[in-house]
């Protein structure tokens, strides 16, 4: 039988080819950026999220493949506080590209910061739900209709009702997936309360819109983290030395903004 995260040969591949090839896909898509190529450091949350295009290459699948190509010596672990590092095991010349990149990280995790993102995301997504008639009756609340949550201390970001149809929003503005438990508790939180799951995410493995689709709800991605007015080069020091999917915006994109009104239409 074979593993549970079993992936076809074609992903060790291709992630062969990306530390090898500097005309990979990867490098090809959006505005050039000649700080990433084959020769230089990447972080293990990089790497899965320049990957993540085909929804079968998932952040674990891809961190599993990692480590394999580490543990047979194609790629080399590079430990510092800060974060991991994986580069090409036969690249000498490596020191001042991980202190620029640790640089670069600190800017973006300093908690105010991730706060702020975090913050954002909501307010862009409360104000796309009141452009499109939702009413939003619940904020940070685990209660409906007399009905509450107590088998876990989390709370729904939104509750919203339109044309009879009552939802329940989380709302993740990261680059990370959302964790597995609050994914799990907070999808059981909208059945418990007879309420419509519809999270509003940057992205997700494919197994979650599976899930989601299986109890009647929705995803929502919009692919590259928004930041708030303010980052606009933080945001671009951040693709143009780690390729990372981040923007900054003042709504939603439409796209999603479609996908949810379909999706609402369905449900009347």
């Amino acid at each position: 039988m074979s593993r549970p995260d079993y992936i076809p040969r074609e992903h060790r591949e291709d992630i062969e080819d990306f530390f090898t090839n500097p005309d990979h896909w990867a490098y090809k898509y959006g505005n050039p950026t000649p700080d990433c190529n084959p020769d230089v450091p990447y972080h293990r949350k990089q790497i899965e999220v320049i990957f993540e295009d085909n929804y079968k290459y998932t952040h674990y699948r891809t961190n599993n493949r990692i480590n394999e190509l580490i543990d047979e010596g194609f790629l080399r672990l590079i430990e510092t506080d800060t974060a991991n590092f994986i580069i090409r095991s036969d690249v000498r010349y490596y020191k001042a590209n991980v202190k620029k990149r640790i640089r670069l990280i600190k800017r973006y995790s300093y908690p105010h910061t991730v706060r702020g993102v975090g913050k954002w995301g909501e307010y862009l997504s409360e104000i796309m739900f009141i452009l499109n008639n939702f009413e939003i009756v619940g904020r940070n609340t685990n209660e409906y209709r007399g009905k509450k949550w107590v088998k876990t201390n989390e709370n729904l970001d939104f509750i919203l009702e339109r044309d009879g149809v009552s939802y329940g929003v989380e709302v993740k503005n990261t680059l990370r997936y959302i964790e597995y438990d609050e994914f799990t508790n907070k999808l059981e939180m909208c059945i418990f309360l007879g309420l419509v799951p519809m999270w509003v995410l940057r992205i997700a493995p494919e197994v979650q819109f599976n899930v989601m689709k299986a109890n009647d709800g929705m995803i929502l991605a919009f692919k590259s983290q928004i930041y708030p007015f303010g980052q606009e080069g933080l945001t671009r020091d951040m693709w143009n030395l780690m390729r990372l999917p981040v923007t900054v915006k003042a709504k939603m994109p439409a796209k999603t903004v479609r996908i949810m009104n379909a999706f609402h239409a369905g449900n009347i």
